[in-house]
């Protein structure tokens, strides 16, 4: 008799390699002698992916085929998330012109100064880029609205997708602690995100948000 199953090995491993990366990354990071608030920006967020992952294990499967979904496709997606963040700055201008003035959220991370590049820097622009987005479209789309998708039955799908989409929206717009004119700012873009992850997976959704995010930080 087995004392562990051999479904439950593979959570034990990638638990095992999830600390080991994870030190090593903390090792690299300090050896590279990054402020504090990087140092628990970045670890923060690679911890929480991984436990994102593990949760995520059983549905292997469904990530492999959200991303060969995109394979193709990835160009579209990244012109989909540069076209949503210029149209996120039109409205910025479009609201300075009436004197409203909108900002990032409290809760957003701060874009450093691209005229200094050090290792901070090039850790936070990854972190708004790259960790960011993959952890966001994990948290709120393959887990929070894939979860629904998968329990909602034929006959309440649509009803209760629709209505999950506005809830997870309204709470990514909330986690980025808007001013009432930033709101839509996270809003809008989450209901985009949601829309290409019920058509193309989590990878689609991954790819427009990571996009629009470099748009943005470039403009």
């Amino acid at each position: 008799m087995k004392i562990i199953a051999e479904r439950d090995i593979k959570y034990v491993k990638f638990t095992a390699w999830f600390f080991i990366l994870l030190a090593a990354l903390g090792l690299l990071l300090k050896a590279g002698q990054v402020k504090k608030e990087t140092f628990e920006l970045v670890i923060g967020q690679a911890g929480l992916f991984g436990v994102l992952i593990l949760i995520s294990l059983g549905r292997v499967n469904e990530l492999l085929g959200d991303c060969k979904k995109t394979t193709k496709t990835a160009p579209v997606f990244i012109m989909a998330g540069i076209l949503l963040g210029w149209g996120l700055q039109a409205y910025r201008e479009t609201a300075r012109q009436y004197g409203i003035l909108v900002a990032p959220g409290a809760g957003q991370v701060n874009v450093p100064n691209p005229g200094v590049i050090t290792i901070d820097t090039v850790m936070i622009i990854a972190s708004i880029i790259l960790l960011g987005p993959l952890l966001e479209e994990m948290l709120f789309r393959f887990i929070g609205l894939g979860l629904v998708r998968q329990l909602a039955g034929p006959r309440q799908a649509a009803f209760l997708i629709g209505a999950w989409v506005m809830v997870t929206s309204t709470a990514f717009a909330l986690l980025h602690s808007p001013e009432p004119a930033s709101f839509v700012i996270y809003f809008i873009p989450s209901l985009v995100y949601s829309l290409v992850y019920l058509r193309y997976g989590v990878f689609g959704s991954f790819i427009v948000h990571s996009a629009g995010n470099a748009w943005v930080l470039i403009s």
